[in-house]
């Protein structure tokens, strides 16, 4: 009897594939598209490259009826809601940077998704994620993909061992060309389009009018350097992320970009190079090719950032906390985001957690050595 496995079709031609390799490997493939929040287009752009659900189902099961497998749409939008949407709010507000591709695939494709498939008694799932998954010892951890510019390690240092285990990913160790040429063998609709790269809940990936519409209530504030030194006013911290420089609004006689958002609405200013990290610490962490014990000190690679080249550091845990020092230069560690660390010699996820606050390195020469606060009109109330 072929042995199932469900296949995460988002509609794309990645996912669409995997299904495809997975059949031609002798799989009973069952495709399940996951519906995670209420779509309100009727249609979308064909150029837009953020995901156009409604077309999207449409596209997988133009592709389930192509390989003649079942397929299923299911409802995610609660979970969706809980762990992504509402995760992606609260960090807003609370001055913090999310990462909801990092919460989805943790709770939604590789968590609840894995749930759905144990009720059906079917253990492994598949996506077209460009990752791999390797054997250290007695436990798996996440690898990176052979294409470098797809790879997608970094998003997936969430998922428990028991997901490890009973995952597949086909495309690992492909190439995105190598996967338009399958599409095409396979003779499917979806080989040439186009891939969604915005976030799939943000229209016109403006975050900003995301929150408007759910009625987020903005914090203005002030705009300080580092010593306190007011240089303007802003009407929402919300707007800003740590290392932006665009769209401040403050003139300058150096750049200036975010280098700490606080609760009461203030935004510190600081130059480029008080964007520099002595230490961070990261919260919630997750382990997958090393566990560690309370006190454990390692050396590893950290990667502060999708697109970030890992850092040497030396990280410790301590009372489920991981404290990093940085042996490398490296900026704008920002809150909210994930870091993921590596072993040092391969290119194997010991484990990650999300970043909760950076410590700014000590400068000479400061920019915060002239109070200019008498140029602010109409301070905030």
């Amino acid at each position: 009897m072929k042995e199932k496995i469900i296949v995460a079709m988002s509609g794309g031609v990645d996912s669409a594939v995997t299904a495809g390799l997975l059949l031609e490997e002798g799989y009973d493939v069952i495709g399940v598209n996951l519906k995670t929040w209420e779509y309100e287009a009727p249609s979308c752009e064909p150029t837009k490259k953020s995901c156009c659900s409604p077309e999207d189902i449409k596209d997988a099961r133009d592709v389930g009826l192509s390989f003649n497998i079942p397929f299923y749409v299911i409802r995610m939008d609660n979970v969706f809601g809980e762990k992504v949407i509402q995760r992606f709010i609260d960090d807003y507000k609370s001055g913090r940077t999310p990462n909801p591709c990092v919460e989805c695939n943790t709770f939604v494709k590789f968590g609840a998704l894995f749930e759905k498939a144990k009720a059906l008694s079917i253990e492994k799932i598949a996506t077209g994620h460009y990752a791999n998954i390797e054997k250290v010892g007695e436990r798996y951890a996440i690898a990176n993909g052979l294409d470098s510019k797809k790879n997608q390690a970094y998003y997936l240092y969430g998922l428990s061992q028991e997901n490890l285990k009973n995952t597949i990913f086909p495309l690992g160790n492909l190439e995105k060309p190598r996967v338009r040429e399958l599409a095409r063998k396979f003779g499917l609709v979806v080989a040439d389009k186009p891939e969604s790269q915005e976030i799939c809940f943000i229209p016109e990936n403006d975050y900003r009018k995301f929150l408007v519409k759910k009625n987020i209530t903005f914090t203005p504030g002030f705009f300080k350097l580092k010593n306190g030194a007011i240089v303007g006013k802003h009407s929402g911290k919300e707007n800003f992320t740590i290392g932006q420089r665009k769209g401040l609004g403050i003139s300058w006689k150096t750049p200036l970009y975010v280098i700490s958002i606080e609760d009461d609405g203030t935004v510190v200013l600081g130059t480029d190079e008080e964007t520099f990290i002595s230490e961070f610490i990261v919260e919630y962490p997750n382990f997958q090719g090393k566990t560690m014990e309370n006190g454990d000190s390692i050396r590893a690679r950290v990667q502060v950032r999708y697109r970030h080249t890992p850092i040497l550091c030396e990280v410790e845990l301590q009372n489920e906390i991981l404290k990093v020092k940085p042996l490398e230069s490296v900026q704008s560690v920002t809150p909210g985001q994930s870091a993921v660390f590596y072993d040092l010699q391969k290119d194997y996820i010991l484990f990650g957690g999300i970043i909760q606050k950076g410590s700014i390195k000590n400068t000479t020469d400061s920019i915060c050595d002239i109070n200019i606060f008498s140029t602010v009109s109409n301070p905030v109330r």
